[in-house]
């Protein structure tokens, strides 16, 4: 059962709850037959109260997981959908909206039959946008009036933030507060929100009444070039078959991998032995070096040596994860890559001194501190209840390398006695002395 549920109907389970007490004086066997009715009554309703529809992508983060990093969640500056709309703190954004708007249906000669034209695409994909949360009971909207109407300036919004952010048009001078080096992670924070989304169907729309030029580029393509500097990978042209909204077209950008699912022996292993951390992985013999990928979650070991894409680590890396993270909780179609991912972090991550030991390796490019990191990556997958599957054989690789006597002697003897220069020379001084004295014996 999925752990994203809509809550059962209070007064419905009060009514079931009664059922069984309300034959007083009957015989056993009928209040064993209402409490036998009573209790299949109560699991169906359960069960299809629990049942969310296919189109649902956009979630409520579950109490496990946002009580881990409450704030990691919420969104600083920018309500974008219905979850958030109209709280207090956010509503100095929605000038910004409104100017955005204006600034984008001004290029066109007649600005107001440019409105007129968005809202009848707007209402023409209300209905499946709604979906898209959950139905009209799961948003906090006063009418379906409000609800079009934050589809129509939160997607405009989001499509004239991307052109900007790509220079396919200029940033006027009142635009130099949104894309400060201030706003710029607080931005970045609000749109990976998984709370936080507009559905894709609704930007592509809107994206495709508002371009000016045919030559412009997909939507895709200016959401991947924004990913580049974000996460520091190559541009590469993705097409999945579905998006659902930005923190999905993140995952299917973070989220690739060559490697196939394993098995469920293998990924059964992987549950009952973590990966150990670097710092005793490098005492064991293993080596780390960074690999250059586009596939972040190819990790391998290749002949004694961890082969890691580097990953940037900036303050907003924790949320993006975290809410990639949530997103796999909750939706059935996608696999647990990122959350296998981050159990592989935990693991590789013990303490601060992993973190060092890594970022010296170049697989960390870290802008926080070495304590900062190990705290967030030993929390990062609290809360999940998935299995793993894409690192086992990984884990039992390492693991049987681990069991290897000579890679371990090997690091132990270079570690202490050819680390510093006076070492190097006392052992090279003692090998001297040991073949002269050899050559000295055979020579007698």
């Amino acid at each position: 059962m999925s752990m994203c549920h809509t809550p059962v109907r209070r007064g419905e389970i009060e009514e079931l709850q009664r059922d069984p007490f309300m034959a007083e004086g009957d015989n056993r066997a009928e209040h064993l037959a209402l409490d036998v009715h009573w209790t299949i009554k109560y699991k169906k309703l359960l069960l299809e109260d629990s049942t969310i529809s296919p189109a649902t992508c956009i979630f409520r983060v579950p109490d496990t997981l946002k009580m881990q990093n409450p704030q990691a969640y919420e969104p600083y500056f920018f309500s974008l959908g219905p979850w958030h709309f109209g709280k207090p703190h956010l509503m100095d954004a929605q000038k910004y909206k409104m100017y955005f708007l204006e600034q984008l249906v001004c290029r066109f000669p007649s600005p107001d039959d440019k409105i007129k034209e968005l809202e009848v695409v707007i209402s023409q994909v209300k209905n499946e946008a709604l979906e898209c949360y959950g139905g009209w009971g799961a948003i906090n909207v006063d009418s379906r009036q409000e609800f079009e109407k934050i589809l129509l300036l939160d997607g405009c919004f989001i499509i004239e933030m991307l052109r900007k952010l790509n220079a396919l048009i200029a940033v006027h001078y009142s635009d130099l507060f949104i894309f400060s080096n201030a706003m710029c992670p607080i931005w970045c924070h609000d749109l990976f929100l998984i709370e936080n989304q507009i559905p894709w169907f609704v930007l592509e729309r809107l994206y495709e009444q508002t371009r000016v030029s045919e030559q412009d580029k997909p939507l895709v393509a200016l959401a991947i070039d924004v990913f580049y500097w974000i996460f520091s990978y190559d541009k590469l042209q993705l097409r999945p078959l579905r998006i659902n909204h930005i923190l999905d077209l993140a995952w299917h950008y973070l989220g690739r991998s060559s490697e196939p699912p394993r098995s469920d022996g293998e990924h059964f292993a992987l549950n009952r032995h973590n990966i150990p951390s670097a710092t005793r992985l490098r005492q064991a013999g293993i080596k780390f070096r960074r690999v250059k990928s586009r596939r972040i979650l190819d990790v391998k070991l290749n002949n004694g040596v961890l082969e890691i894409p580097s990953l940037l680590i900036h303050p907003t890396t924790e949320t993006i994860f975290r809410n990639l993270i949530s997103f796999e909780q909750c939706y059935r179609f996608h696999p647990p890559k990122v959350t296998c991912y981050a159990k592989l972090l935990n693991g590789l991550v013990d303490t601060p001194e992993d973190v060092d030991l890594l970022s010296r390796d170049d697989i960390f490019n870290n802008w926080l501190s070495a304590e900062d990191v190990s705290h967030f990556v030993n929390r990062l997958h609290n809360g999940t209840n998935m299995d793993c599957l894409y690192y086992a054989r990984l884990c039992s690789d390492v693991r049987d390398y681990c069991q290897r006597w000579w890679p371990k002697w090997r690091a132990f003897y270079i570690h202490n006695y050819f680390t510093k220069p006076w070492a190097i020379i006392s052992q090279a001084f003692a090998i001297t002395i040991l073949v002269l004295t050899i050559l000295q014996v055979i020579l007698k």
